[in-house]
């Protein structure tokens, strides 16, 4: 078993060495067993901050880091929530493509009431009824197919969350587990999979035992996924990180075992891969969905709506309000978007809005950037107005940065270390991003822009597999593959918006034509 002890050295890390003497071996003509499989394992620490990562609660991820590639300037996607980065990950895309906007989003073929929760795999199962599908663009477990390639995904967040990862595999395409889908009856799809799961493992713990739900999914992952479905990518979403930050805050005790477990966890899976003779041509990709911040500071937006005459109660549909705690979607008629945002401009607590249309960055109504920025035009689900929240750099009760205001029905300081993720302050879009394997440069140190849009299109590109390019979908991170060598030139922007006394600026990272946004605040 992996050791975690500072001065221990796994057998699997001796394989970049053992990968060059392969190389000369084959070189020199000797005899030689044939290379096994290329195999990328991407783990998705939900909610993991690179500034958490340390030799002593995390000394798996952290020699990963120091002997491959770390991206310092690595971005969730906004509204940097759960669900909308999963459904970027597995597609290479912003949501303006695979059209999940929000954790918590209006759909009236779903609800024509109220926004609903992305995190309930049966709300998306209603989502795929008007529309075919939950996301609206092509899936890695597609494309992979198409190419002969396999995608097997784990998941022990939410079922929407684990549902996300591959909702193709309803179809047989890949293969999406969760051992909540349906406790005891669905585990994974497709069936022949669910059912061999279930014979083989039973039912993992109802909620909310995080820590149970992982050690059953990742025993599954270990012990049935790589040794018998042998895919070509996996992803293993590894949830109880998240639940413990949003309890007790980044840096709590609480937050520091779930830490340590998972990357106990993700030692031990590194250890099966070289033990089925895959590590030698496996890539690894640790990452995150985002980052997270204390909520200090509570404010009622809805409650302001109707005092202001803007929304008739809290249930009525003339404006329907999908909070991510930390911004706020709106759906209205156009012709009341702007009402709407000269109130928000009004509000203290609001700091950046965005609104459909405009152009160079600048959106239809003064004041306010262009959903351009962002990737939020879906033609079908997108919100007519995004606003976010203010924040600091205040530190939590535990002596990490980071501060927000969120929306509630709690109004003013707020105790305790609760936090959170969804706004635009650095602390929650700055992610981890660290890359490691035979065809990653280590160790190396990149300042270049990445997301969670880019993992798609540069893992399609280790199996030789071209993706189309174009606004709103990811790059291929050539800087990083070894066998690429080249260098990304970075450049950083700000733009600002002023209408009256308000004022806001959004900055902004390019490389290679593709832009990623650092944070946004307004002047006050």
């Amino acid at each position: 078993m992996f050791s975690s002890s500072r001065g221990t050295i796994a057998p699997w890390m001796i394989t970049r060495a053992a990968v060059a003497f392969v190389a000369v071996l084959a070189l020199s003509g000797a005899t030689q067993t044939p290379a096994p499989d290329r195999l990328v394992a991407i783990f998705v620490v939900d909610g993991l901050r690179p500034d958490s990562i340390n030799e002593s609660d995390t000394p798996t991820i952290a020699r990963l880091r120091r002997e491959g590639a770390e991206y310092t300037n690595s971005h969730s996607i906004f509204p940097t929530v759960t669900r909308l980065n999963a459904a970027t990950l597995v597609t290479g895309t912003y949501p303006m493509h695979h059209g999940i906007v929000a954790n918590s989003m209006f759909v009236a073929g779903v609800n024509e009431r109220a926004p609903f929760d992305t995190g309930d795999y049966t709300q998306l199962l209603k989502l795929e009824t008007p529309t075919g599908r939950a996301i609206t663009t092509d899936t890695l477990a597609e494309i992979l197919q198409r190419n002969n390639r396999r995608l097997v995904t784990v998941s022990s967040g939410s079922t929407g969350n684990g549902y996300l990862l591959n909702p193709a595999a309803r179809q047989g395409i890949g293969v999406v587990i969760h051992g909540l889908f349906e406790r005891g009856v669905i585990a994974a799809y497709p069936k022949d999979v669910s059912d061999v799961i279930l014979k083989g493992y039973g039912a993992p713990p109802p909620d909310p035992d995080d820590l149970g739900q992982m050690q059953w999914t990742d025993n599954v992952l270990r012990e049935y996924v790589l040794p018998e479905l042998r895919p070509d990518v996996v992803i293993d979403w590894l949830g109880p990180l998240d639940s413990s930050q949003h309890a007790h805050g980044v840096g709590s005790p609480e937050a520091k075992d779930a830490l340590r477990r998972i990357d106990e966890s993700i030692g031990r899976t590194i250890l099966k891969i070289e033990a089925l003779g895959r590590l030698p041509r496996t890539d690894i990709i640790i990452t995150s969905d985002h980052g997270f911040a204390h909520h200090n500071e509570g404010v009622d937006l809805v409650g302001r709506l109707i005092a202001a005459g803007l929304k008739a109660d809290r249930a009525s549909t003339d404006l329907v309000v999908a909070s991510q705690s930390q911004s706020l979607l709106f759906y209205l008629p156009p012709a009341r978007v702007e009402p709407l945002v000269r109130f928000l401009q009004r509000e203290p607590s609001v700091d950046v809005i965005f609104t459909r249309g405009g152009s160079g960055g600048q959106g239809r109504v003064s004041g306010t950037f262009s959903f351009d920025l962002i990737g939020a035009n879906h033609e079908s689900r997108a919100a007519n107005v995004i606003a976010t929240l203010a924040w600091t750099s205040d530190n939590n009760p535990h002596g990490v940065p980071g501060a927000q205001t969120v929306n509630g029905t709690t109004v003013g300081p707020l105790a305790g270390a609760a936090s959170g993720h969804g706004g635009l302050n650095p602390w929650v879009v700055r992610n981890t991003f660290v890359a490691w394997g035979p065809d990653i440069q280590g160790p190396r140190r990149f300042d270049a822009p990445v997301s969670l849009a880019d993992i798609t299109p540069t893992v399609l590109a280790l199996f030789g597999i071209r993706t189309p390019s174009g606004p709103g979908r990811g790059r291929v991170l050539s800087e990083s593959i070894a066998r690429d060598g080249s260098t990304a030139q970075v450049s950083r922007r700000t733009i600002e918006t002023r209408v009256g006394a308000y004022s806001s600026t959004i900055v902004i990272s390019s490389v290679s034509g593709h832009d990623y946004v650092d944070t946004a605040s307004r002047a006050r």
